[in-house]
């Protein structure tokens, strides 16, 4: 961490404690242990406390886990008797939602950039969460955007199976870098467990509760990209979804079937859909195929709904389901979170149906 934004983070910790207590606190001093940063001793409501601290960049459960213990064993090896009740504090940029409820469970301490605060001890209890910035937002959820989301898309479409670096690498078709930095991500916030090491490390898929719901909940929080409208005329959706297939073969474009009308290929749940959506690999064949299902942009009315996907590999993991090209429930899964009406129920229903069944 930068000296500047560690000098930062500590006198934020001060002004919070002092705040939150009614008790002014010294800055923190160097403790001189390399098992713990900072040492801090004051009186809060008149009874001697000490905090022990030590500052990360950034916390996800396994490194919470292990920046606990060694807090825990700096202060089981501490010579000098001390009459002070003490109280381990992590403090950190960014400490993720996961990171934080196993040091609420650990009743260790915890401070982040966002100004939320933890502390549990004898005398007091204080907890403050606060919504983080957009910095803090980008840094938890880099995991789900661009090239890393394709990778950890694969690790899904793996399942219970173990894998290595290689292998999602050439599923997601990402470099080995990239399928590796994710891969760590994944062990940072404990959803894989490993055996091996070095280039025989494999990894499995153990908390697909705990991915599906970070994965959602970054897609309600983000726009959708941007739509076409389009109304192709005397077409039921049932006509429509073969024709688009038929032409996109004839033209060599990639599609897939997206949004509801999707949820309902997979898990059929709503009486009936009106709309189709689709995502199509960019390009001038995308107008091409436009053109020759002769349909007219419309702001109300649409019936077909087109998105151009930045590159081939969004539609990588598309199925081929009833002769037409689908997004693979996951993908179906996200895309319905992010859309408003019953287009929520659907996604529940798929994501018990299909997902976590």
């Amino acid at each position: 961490m930068e000296d500047q934004t560690e000098q930062a983070l500590l006198e934020n910790f001060a002004a919070a404690v002092a705040e939150a207590t009614g008790s002014a606190l010294p800055m923190p001093e160097a403790s001189g242990d390399p098992r713990a940063d900072f040492v801090v001793h004051t009186h809060i409501q008149d009874r001697p406390i000490r905090f022990v601290l030590e500052a990360k960049r950034s916390l996800f459960p396994r490194d919470a886990r292990e920046a606990a213990w060694q807090l825990r064993n700096y202060l089981a090896h501490q010579l000098q008797p001390d009459l002070r009740e003490t109280v381990p504090v992590l403090i950190a940029e960014t400490i993720s939602p996961g990171a934080r409820k196993l040091l609420r469970e650990e009743r260790i301490g915890y401070f982040d950039a966002s100004g939320s605060l933890f502390l549990a001890t004898q005398g007091f209890y204080v907890r403050i969460d606060k919504p983080g910035s957009k910095r803090q937002a980008r840094s938890l959820n880099n995991l789900f955007a661009g090239k890393r989301a394709q990778a950890l898309h694969a690790v899904w479409i793996v399942g219970q199976d173990w894998f290595g670096v290689h292998e999602i690498a050439e599923r997601a078709s990402v470099s080995p870098a990239t399928a590796s930095e994710t891969l760590i991500a994944l062990e940072r916030r404990e959803w894989v467990e490993s055996r091996g090491a070095g280039p025989s490390k494999e990894r499995r898929l153990t908390n697909r509760h705990a991915l599906l719901d970070a994965w959602s909940g970054h897609q309600s929080a983000v726009k959708p990209k941007p739509m076409r409208h389009y109304y192709v005329r005397g077409t039921t959706t049932g006509e429509l979804q073969p024709e688009l297939d038929r032409v996109c073969a004839a033209h060599g474009v990639l599609y897939e079937i997206s949004g509801v009308a999707a949820g309902q290929i997979h898990t059929p749940y709503l009486s009936s859909v009106s709309q189709v959506t689709c995502r199509m690999s960019g390009g001038g064949p995308i107008n091409t195929v436009l053109e020759t299902l002769e349909a007219r942009p419309v702001r109300e009315g649409w019936n077909l709904g087109v998105v151009e996907a930045k590159s081939d590999g969004e539609l990588r993991f598309h199925q081929r389901v009833n002769d037409l090209w689908v997004s693979d429930p996951l993908q179906t899964y996200l895309d319905l979170v992010q859309t408003g009406g019953r287009a929520k129920e659907l996604a529940q229903h798929l994501r018990a149906e299909r997902l976590e069944a």
